[in-house]
């Protein structure tokens, strides 16, 4: 039969020319995403989340019961690759830990060193339990020792931070300002406050401190004056 592109090939349209038909598409199933939970014929239909573009298990468009999705190793699913990225070398910071005990190698000069300072240590000073019971010993005996230890890890610490700021100013350029002269005269006073502790713990006032240290220092210089002398050569009871 003539078709109506025949005719226009050949110029012929005596021809009674009439169109090809159309055929019907077949109605395809419904896919997951076009249907609501509970309409009929979505009994049994799960998705697969970790493939939510490709066949849901268990939906009308899969007609096999126990369908296997198609995965991205499929080569007519498999989506795309990007171009590979040049890979950057790993960035590996190694911390600087001390080799274990076990595995560690001494000089044997300072492992002969380390034995012999724990032979001088007192037990009380490497054995809990017998600082422990020293601890209450002391405190038997009427020594506020809690507020002495107090006291002097206090003193040392916060007289560590006032010459922290003294040694900067007198090697490292820190400027001897109003700013720094303040910061001196908080760490003096955090320094006072431990020795206001030590007072607390000896029970005595600091005017007591300040009047016994005049008269050891008087006893050592009787001109009343600095001398190198009496400084390098004192009596035995000078402490």
């Amino acid at each position: 039969m003539p078709t109506y592109s025949d005719a226009i090939a050949d110029g012929d349209f005596t021809n009674e020319q009439r169109p090809t038909p159309q055929l019907k598409r077949p109605k395809r199933p419904r896919e997951f995403w076009e249907v609501e939970p509970g309409q009929p014929g979505t009994e049994g239909w799960r998705d697969d989340p970790d493939h939510p573009t490709d066949a849901q298990l268990g939906s009308i468009a899969n007609t096999n019961p126990n369908p296997t999705p198609p995965r991205a190793t499929d080569p007519t699913t498999a989506q795309p690759q990007q171009s590979p990225v040049a890979a950057q070398p790993p960035v590996t910071i190694t911390p600087e830990t001390a080799a274990p005990v076990k595995d560690r190698v001494d000089n044997p000069k300072w492992t002969e060193y380390t034995q012999f300072v724990d032979a001088v240590t007192s037990n009380e000073s490497k054995n809990g339990a017998q600082f422990i019971s020293r601890i209450a010993q002391l405190q038997g005996s009427g020594c506020n020792i809690e507020r002495l230890l107090t006291a002097a890890v206090g003193i040392s610490a916060e007289g560590g931070e006032f010459m922290e700021i003294v040694k900067k100013i007198a090697f490292q350029g820190k400027p001897y300002d109003e700013a720094n002269i303040n910061h001196l005269r908080v760490e003096l006073g955090d320094v006072l406050w431990y020795v206001a502790q030590a007072c607390i713990a000896l029970d005595v006032s600091l005017d007591d401190v300040i009047g016994q240290n005049i008269t050891k220092l008087a006893a050592r210089y009787p001109e009343g004056t600095f001398s190198t002398y009496f400084s390098e050569n004192r009596r035995i009871d000078d402490l």
